[in-house]
């Protein structure tokens, strides 16, 4: 998708030949166009994308060359561009920065979890070339250079940085904020964020960090996204959360409260069935319990993201104290304490019971339940039976 067309006014200020002979420094230059007619589509694909323009003639033949010759790859002409004067001036939001990366790179919109991703870590202090290295050198990345029959490359820009001075030239917004129609940043919307680090993250909140979250929600992001783009982050996926450790999160993320056993048990069966992360995510963003924070923080629910298949470990291997909630015909009884599985294990008590009641006449109702730190599976003794017999 190409950028806005407000984004052609700062263009036609700059200098023309701003990305043109010369720009990627260090190599040779030459004046011969090259013949390779994928080559020249690369590269012009890249000035319209990028730059929001058509390729001068010397620009056009000098990127060209240097890719027909080998005197650079796909990654190389890519971070020419990015970090020209002409994109730097176009000085982008960090929302709008990272939908260039999935034009420019993917040639495609950006799926919200992604997006999510990308632009959180900018608003922890990630540095742009750190983002544009992730895109760069991706297997998307290699299928778009070879459908224009170009090599890849690949590099690490991680150290390099562009600096947002004034109002992004796409939105008109200040500093690294996001969409048009900003509003005022409430308590609320900030308290949404905040609760985010501490339920997902399981820390306290970096002010910048939270300032960037609480100003997207004002400049319009969504619940679903922002929440996602904790959910998916890297912090996160450092930590090698467990599937059941994963869904436990959501439970106190996604719908601000603590997981009934027998909820969790349902998530993370789904998920060794085949279902993935995103899949499960999506399932908690159309709850009641979420629409209801998201509407109490002044912002929309947002909609499913996509499913980018992500999966992770069954178990932690850890043991955990799990208990068993027992009833008579109904009415509970007590809580006991049943010993220490393995976390993630599916106890199932089927059968296991019915000695303990001394009587052919009484039978047990139960249902297999997952193994987490303080989980409570219940069974209900049925028969001519009462709750004396479990004193």
């Amino acid at each position: 998708m190409k950028k806005k067309r407000v984004a052609k006014k700062i263009v036609t200020l700059l200098t023309a030949a701003a990305i043109g002979v010369g720009a990627f420094a260090g190599l040779p230059t030459t004046t011969k166009a090259a013949d390779n007619a994928g080559i020249r589509s690369f590269v012009t694909r890249m000035y319209e994308v990028c730059l929001d323009r058509e390729p001068d003639t010397d620009g056009l033949n000098d990127w060209s060359n240097r890719l027909a010759t080998g005197q650079a790859q796909g990654t190389d002409i890519a971070f020419g561009f990015i970090f020209s004067e002409e994109f730097k001036n176009l000085n982008l939001c960090n929302e709008h920065y990272v939908d260039s990366m999935y034009s420019a790179f993917f040639g495609r919109e950006a799926d919200a979890a992604g997006k999510a991703d990308w632009v959180g870590q900018l608003n922890s202090g990630a540095t742009r070339g750190h983002v544009m290295t992730g895109f760069v050198n991706s297997q998307e990345f290699a299928n778009l250079c070879a459908s224009y029959g170009i090599n890849q490359g690949s590099g690490d820009w991680s150290a390099d940085n562009i600096s947002v001075n004034g109002t992004c030239s796409i939105c008109a917004n200040g500093g690294n904020s996001g969409n048009s129609g900003s509003r005022e940043v409430t308590p609320e919307m900030r308290a949404f964020a905040e609760r985010l680090y501490t339920c997902c993250l399981d820390r306290e909140a970096d002010e910048n960090g939270l300032n960037d979250w609480a100003n997207a929600l004002a400049n319009g992001a969504t619940g679903s996204e922002v929440a996602a783009g904790f959910v998916f982050s890297q912090e996160y996926k450092n930590k090698d959360a467990s599937d059941t450790q994963y869904v436990l999160m959501l439970y106190k993320t996604m719908l601000g409260r603590e997981a009934d056993t027998y909820g969790v048990t349902d998530w993370v069966l789904r998920l060794r069935n085949g279902a993935s992360r995103e899949a499960v995510y999506n399932g908690f963003i159309g709850s009641t319990e979420f629409a209801n924070l998201c509407q109490n923080a002044g912002i929309t629910v947002g909609s499913a993201i996509a499913d980018n298949g992500t999966t992770g470990r069954q178990s932690t291997g850890e043991k955990v104290n799990a208990y068993l909630a027992e009833y008579v015909n109904g009415e509970y009884g007590r809580t006991s304490y049943i010993g220490q599985p393995t976390e993630g294990q599916l106890i199932d008590l089927t059968g296991s019971y019915e000695s303990f009641t001394g009587s052919n006449a009484v039978h047990t109702e139960t249902e297999p339940f997952i193994a987490y730190e303080g989980a409570v599976g219940k069974i209900n003794y049925v028969g001519d039976i009462t709750l004396d017999f479990l004193n």
